[in-house]
């Protein structure tokens, strides 16, 4: 992977990860907040931040990040 690609897999995988923080919060302040929806945003905030980690080269990087 080249230089502009790896800057554009992190910028997206950040992209996504904000997109997924705010679908987080806004399910997440709804009342009674949606449990199903707020899990599955926690889930694309891990999978975005697996993602960007990978793209900026840490081959190490966990597969997830919290208990399924």
């Amino acid at each position: 992977m080249t230089l502009p690609d790896t800057l554009s897999a992190a910028q997206q995988a950040l992209a996504d990860y904000d997109e997924a923080r705010a679908d987080y919060m806004k399910f997440l302040s709804m009342s009674p907040p949606d449990d199903h929806a707020v899990n599955a945003a926690m889930v694309a905030m891990d999978q975005a931040h697996i993602r960007f980690k990978q793209a900026m080269g840490d081959h190490d990087a966990p597969t997830q990040l919290r208990p399924l």
